[in-house]
């Protein structure tokens, strides 16, 4: 089955996909895109339906390179003590956001969402 692809905000397009339980992506998000992430979320929720919004960490990792890894080490202190806090945060959020109807990936690399329909 080959997913839709939403270019940009097209409402119409957007609102016809979340009625019928489809996934689909949405790029070409530049100026928008957490007013986007926002509009999808809001869109979700006036259907009745949860959803769950993560983050795309393998991309931005895959991005970061070999610089993101000498940052890293240099700051692994603070991130150690970032991460265990990020934990217990994304914890909560799972728990807060049991079993979603809709999952909304977040590629800020790539400035585009993944929004994948969990129910099927």
């Amino acid at each position: 089955m080959t997913q839709s692809i939403v270019i940009g905000i097209n409402e119409a397009q957007i609102n016809n996909l979340l009625k019928s339980r489809s996934s689909f992506e949405v790029v070409g998000l530049r100026g928008n895109f957490n007013a986007s992430i926002k509009y999808i979320e809001t869109r979700i929720e006036a259907l009745g339906l949860k959803c769950r919004a993560k983050v795309d960490i393998k991309g931005a990792v895959a991005q970061g390179g070999v610089l993101g890894t000498l940052i890293g080490a240099v700051s692994l202190p603070a991130a150690a003590v970032l991460a265990a806090a990020a934990t217990v945060v994304s914890a909560g959020h799972t728990i807060a956001t049991y079993n979603p109807d809709y999952e909304i990936t977040k590629d800020y690399v790539n400035k585009k969402l993944k929004i994948t329909y969990k129910k099927r």
